[in-house]
């Protein structure tokens, strides 16, 4: 697939701004090396669970469990068309002959019998050059994997951070592809996050849920903010923020992750606890999170009043054509 450049926006006017760096670097302090997430037991919208608790992923159920350039991927669904076109320009070179018009004459016969020039301008090669141009090299390909929707992440490396410090721990990227409205495709995913933070505490499991609501583009009203003459945009959020099961014992104290929200950029001034995926895309968001101990996270502003507005979504937009094909 050919990248593409992305365009986001965020969708509201009363977002509270969310500074992403503690006011006052607590003694509490983690070193991440790495961040990694993956993707496990989804559930379709016939019920089916794929994953590790139900059904292995096949042909028949139309899911995809992979690792694509180090990004981890869930895919679903069929591709609504056995072929697409990808669009390709190339720059290429090539030898051109340049050269000038001159002024020439050959002898003609006139109708009288005698003998004139007849002058003109000829074209005369002095040499070649070398050019750069734009060539339209677009084809027809069969539909495979890439053309599935779902989700992908990619972690980050080289994080130092304190307590409670709000940090970019990955990018989520939501595959909006065009697919077929009556085959199953994912209404929710596991997603379980690994910290890395070495030898001291080595690495760590975190486990969360996230729900994908892959909207119809028939439907006359659309449910989330919708770029005019594209299909219905999507939206992806998580069940619960905070992993209650999941936690690590540094120095005497409890410590879990808090999922806090997404971003359209890397390092932000205002989050969101949810995005919209646009349709016509494969969109991507940066998911930032925060490490709070187990025994004082009631003393840490939730959620939603760290959000500044809750409902509001991060919305991205890509111009590439992707939506559920109608039935």
């Amino acid at each position: 697939m050919k990248s593409t450049l992305l365009k986001t926006v965020l969708v509201g006017t009363s977002l509270a701004s969310v500074s992403l760096t503690a006011a006052a670097r607590p003694a509490d302090a983690f070193v991440i090396t790495n961040t990694s997430g993956s993707f496990d037991n989804v559930t379709l919208t016939d019920g089916t669970k794929v994953g590790t608790f139900g059904e292995a992923a096949s042909d028949s159920n139309k899911v995809l469990f992979r690792n694509v350039n180090g990004e981890n991927q869930v895919r679903w669904g069929q591709p609504a068309d056995r072929y697409a076109k990808e669009t390709q320009w190339d720059l290429e070179t090539k030898e051109v002959e340049i050269g000038e018009w001159k002024n020439a004459y050959r002898w003609r016969r006139s109708r009288f019998g005698g003998w004139y020039k007849e002058w003109y301008k000829e074209y005369v090669v002095t040499g070649t050059k070398t050019v750069e141009q734009w060539v339209d090299n677009s084809y027809w390909r069969e539909t495979g994997d890439d053309d599935k929707s779902g989700l992908g992440f990619a972690g980050v490396s080289n994080l130092d951070l304190d307590i409670g410090e709000v940090f970019n721990i990955g990018s989520l990227t939501h595959y909006n592809q065009t697919i077929k409205s009556n085959v199953a495709f994912g209404v929710s995913t596991d997603f379980q996050l690994e910290l890395d933070f070495g030898d001291v505490i080595g690495a760590q499991e975190f486990n969360f849920t996230f729900s994908i609501d892959e909207t119809l583009n028939s439907q006359e009203v659309c449910p989330y903010l919708t770029v005019d003459g594209g299909g219905c945009s999507d939206q992806i959020k998580w069940d619960f923020a905070l992993d209650q099961s999941n936690s690590f014992d540094y120095e005497g104290e409890e410590y879990t992750l808090e999922l806090v929200g997404f971003s359209e950029q890397v390092a932000a001034n205002s989050i969101v606890d949810n995005f919209v995926s646009q349709e016509d895309g494969n969109n991507s968001a940066n998911l930032f999170a925060r490490l709070v101990k187990v025994d004082t996270s009631k003393e840490i502003p939730e959620p939603a009043s760290l959000l500044g507005l809750v409902g509001i979504g991060l919305f991205v937009a890509q111009s590439r054509k992707n939506r559920i094909a109608a039935k």
